[in-house]
């Protein structure tokens, strides 16, 4: 086909092929979690061009966006030619093999001597309605939603092999994309029992972000470092990313999980390891901005403040954590009277917040100074604090309540989509954190800004 394999994806393909007595693969699940560009997609491609064109299988091979479908269906014509009797494209013995081409946009597929077909396509809500596979391919599967795979996994119930596999091929779902298929797959390989019986899992990564320019550590997690991968193309790539994003994407680190007797996700090391003596001194340019949270119940308010400084690193400060018994009028009061200095409010929760809000609009504050985020966008604050700390891209000074709602805090779902916020005790402070750095980032308004006449 022209690829040359080296160990670990020989490896990956017979572990793959296993099968057991009765002729039924020993892993109808397969996942592999593999950083960018190790060359997690060339396995794939010959096991679905091998599945297909040898063995007369039907392969659905899936991706997110249509430009990589695209993508992977030239690499596939590479092999077998653009139609049959292809002279120009296709590799000797392969080419031969195609017996029918359909390149209608967004309907391309191939069909083979041997009876299989490989049918490329883009996921959607209605993927293949109708259709029915012997197997399937989630490339980019950190993009896979439950939507996907309850639209499409059921196209393999009457596949005419009998055999199916799901496979599942990716790098560590980001931090705020609502994508919870792949992690979810991750999580029943790690626990393993009877739910991971069928499952067959690979993973290249490290376990904490770390040194990420430690290049000792990437020999151990870039299975294809030296062969497919250049060291000197990810040296350059990671300079325009975050600790966060590298490690993801070029070291396969994987956000931690936290739900109910979990550990928390942020450790007291990583939160002691932004601390600073003394909040950085009022200057020209700063900008500020606040983050409002009341709890579910009702019962308790935190204001965290969040200053962006001309040069340095973010910095937040919780100043209030109080019992909403005392009311919102002193609060609103307080967050109008600073209208002029900062750039916005951002104020969640379902008990409290609406009262704050009509309060404030009664005292006449500035158009845009308040907004009340969705909920995609209280998942996009919950990841803008977690990341600061993770990164040490943020800082704080000593705050007991603050540290205590930091590092008890655990995962908690947010709707139906995979996104998540902060839970646990007292989460609040934290979450109000969040909400003044995700509002510092995205509010628009600049207070010093003057209207001009003429």
């Amino acid at each position: 086909m022209g690829y040359e394999l080296i160990g670990w994806q020989r490896d990956f393909l017979c572990d793959m092929g296993a099968i057991d007595a009765a002729g039924k693969w020993v892993h109808p699940r397969v996942g592999e979690s593999v950083p960018r560009q190790q060359g997690k997609s060339v396995d794939l491609i010959v096991w679905a061009s091998f599945l297909a064109a040898v063995m007369g299988y039907k392969v659905l091979w899936t991706e997110h966006n249509y430009s990589t479908t695209m993508e992977m269906l030239k690499r596939f014509r590479e092999i077998f030619g653009k139609y049959p009797g292809d002279r120009v494209l296709g590799r000797p013995g392969w080419r031969e093999q195609l017996a029918d081409v359909c390149s209608q946009t967004s309907q391309e597929w191939m069909g083979f001597r041997s009876g299989g077909v490989i049918q490329f396509s883009t996921r959607t809500k209605s993927s293949r309605l109708g259709f029915s596979f012997d197997v399937v391919v989630y490339d980019e599967a950190q993009e896979l939603t439950g939507v996907h795979v309850q639209v499409i996994n059921p196209t393999t119930t009457s596949g005419s092999k009998h055999n199916l596999q799901l496979i599942y091929a990716g790098t560590p779902t980001r931090a705020g994309v609502p994508a919870e298929v792949f992690r979810n797959v991750r999580s029943q390989a790690w626990h393993g029992g009877d739910e991971a019986a069928d499952l067959m899992w690979l993973e290249y990564g490290v376990a904490e972000i770390g040194d990420i320019w430690d290049e000792s550590r990437w020999w151990a997690v870039m299975p294809s470092l030296g062969h497919h991968a250049d060291a000197r193309a990810i040296r350059a790539g990671m300079k325009d990313m975050d600790e966060l994003g590298a490690a993801q994407e070029y070291l396969g680190y994987w956000l931690p999980e936290a739900a109910g007797g979990d550990p928390p996700l942020v450790t007291a090391e990583q939160w002691d390891a932004c601390e600073v003596p003394a909040a950085p001194p009022p200057s020209e340019g700063e900008k500020v901005a606040y983050g409002v949270k009341f709890s579910a119940d009702g019962s308790t308010v935190a204001l965290c403040c969040a200053v962006r400084p001309p040069e340095g690193r973010d910095h937040i400060e919780l100043r209030f954590l109080e019992p909403t018994s005392r009311g919102v009028g002193w609060l609103a009061e307080w967050i109008s009277q600073r209208a002029a200095g900062a750039c916005c409010a951002a104020i969640d929760g379902r008990s409290g917040a609406g009262a704050l809000c009509e309060r404030l609009e009664q005292l006449r504050v500035p158009r845009g100074y308040v907004t009340r985020p969705t909920a995609d966008q209280a998942v996009s604050a919950a990841n803008a604090i977690y990341e600061g700390i993770q990164t040490r891209s943020v800082t704080h000074v000593a705050d007991e309540a603050l540290g205590r709602s930091a590092t008890t805090s655990v995962r908690r779902r947010i709707g139906r989509s995979g996104g998540w916020g902060w839970g646990g005790d007292d989460p609040e402070a934290i979450e109000a954190a969040g909400l003044a750095l995700w509002v510092l980032s995205n509010s628009r308004r600049n207070p010093s800004w003057k209207g001009r006449a003429g």
